[in-house]
């Protein structure tokens, strides 16, 4: 909840893994190398109807002073945005979202009422995290990394606890999509930390689930049922008003991402965790909306790979497929790490003719969206 602060050692910490993982790391930059907040795009289809909205890029009059009117427009087109992301990938919202960052900075500067300037600042925030969540989906990590330093500046002005957890959470998962799960354990700490702060139950589980799954992808299981346990009673006890960001976390959510903790768990320590892995994620299959196409293809990778892990191998190549094909239609580069898995396994049973052609067929596919462009 706005006016939550975070502790001054959490914000410590940050800075100094901050230092390191650039340090320590090197991506490739923005397209042209240019900084993202200086890219100008002037159209953007931000509906499913193909809806063209032209955002403030600097050429229209800027408003005098900042009232609620701003903050709900620009809270409503990250809103947009956020569900075209769901339903079709970083790529198709990016640029969108980069493009109206350089007008939105300049919201910060108008003269405002002080009950509006926490709103002001958390809006603001929240679109850099938007913008952030995308470059990662699309490839762009330094510029990922760059939106989330900007949003957690931005939320610890507003004194916005909850968003503050959030974006750890989602630097969280950029590491451990890049397979650095110590590091990706060490931001959803923080986002504990920060979630605790803010009351809330669901950005909790959230962080704690999360936490779950780098540990599994460390091999570590010690009392996961008992900590997934946990993570259900506080999603079901949040009851709190969920803002946009968190919004995508539900019921089948949840369950999408006990499937995965367990599923990583069947391929590191032992098989036998399939067997509770594949009714939950048929669970969130059930559950998820139609638009949440990125996330139903990822549950569906981690589907098959326990099909093949539990040596299913039949269904495994069917849902496989179906896997591969929701993939095929996102405008995103992660699917191409994340179907690794599922090749593995079913390069380990080529014998079997399916299994061959899909691990063929998963060695070609390639994204709409290739990072660095």
């Amino acid at each position: 909840m706005p006016g939550s602060t975070l502790p001054d050692g959490c914000m410590r910490e940050r800075a100094r893994m901050r230092r390191e993982s650039l340090g320590r790391r090197a991506f490739a930059p923005d397209p042209g190398g240019q900084p993202v907040e200086l890219v100008s795009v002037r159209r953007w289809a931000v509906s499913e109807s193909e809806q063209v909205v032209e955002p403030d890029d600097g050429t229209r009059d800027p408003p005098r002073r900042v009232g609620t009117a701003q903050i709900a427009e620009l809270t409503a087109f990250t809103a947009d945005l956020r569900v075209l992301d769901h339903r079709h990938g970083g790529g198709r919202t990016r640029d969108a979202a980069v493009a109206r960052l350089p007008a939105a900075l300049r919201l910060l500067s108008l003269p405002v009422a002080e009950r509006l300037d926490g709103p002001l600042h958390t809006a603001v925030a929240d679109l850099h995290n938007l913008a952030g969540w995308a470059s990662f989906d699309v490839g762009l990590v330094a510029s990922a990394l760059q939106h989330f330093e900007t949003a957690l500046h931005l939320a610890a002005t507003a004194g916005n606890a909850a968003l503050t957890a959030n974006v750890y959470y989602r630097i969280g998962r950029l590491w451990l999509h890049h397979n650095e799960p110590v590091r990706a354990l060490a931001e959803f700490r923080l986002g504990e930390l920060a979630a605790r702060a803010s009351g809330s139950r669901t950005a909790v589980a959230l962080v704690r689930a999360n936490q779950a799954w780098a540990r599994a992808r460390l091999g570590v299981d010690d009392d996961i049922a008992l900590v997934m346990s946990t993570v259900r009673e506080d999603h079901a006890g949040g009851g709190e008003p969920v803002p946009d960001w968190l919004a995508f976390f539900t019921s089948a959510d949840l369950a999408a991402l006990t499937g995965v903790v367990y599923t990583e768990l069947a391929q590191r320590v032992d098989p036998r965790y399939a067997g509770t892995a594949v009714p939950v994620l048929d669970s969130a299959l059930d559950g998820y909306e139609l638009e949440m196409t990125r996330s139903r293809a990822f549950t569906l990778i981690s589907l098959a790979v326990c099909h093949f892990v539990d040596d299913q191998i039949a269904p495994g190549v069917v849902v496989g497929r179906r896997a591969l094909a929701l993939c095929g239609e996102l405008a995103s580069a992660r699917p191409v790490e994340r179907l690794v898995p599922l090749r593995n396994e079913a390069e380990r049973r080529r014998s079997h003719p399916g299994a061959q052609e899909l691990a063929h067929r998963i060695r070609a596919f390639r994204p709409a969206v290739a990072g660095g462009r």
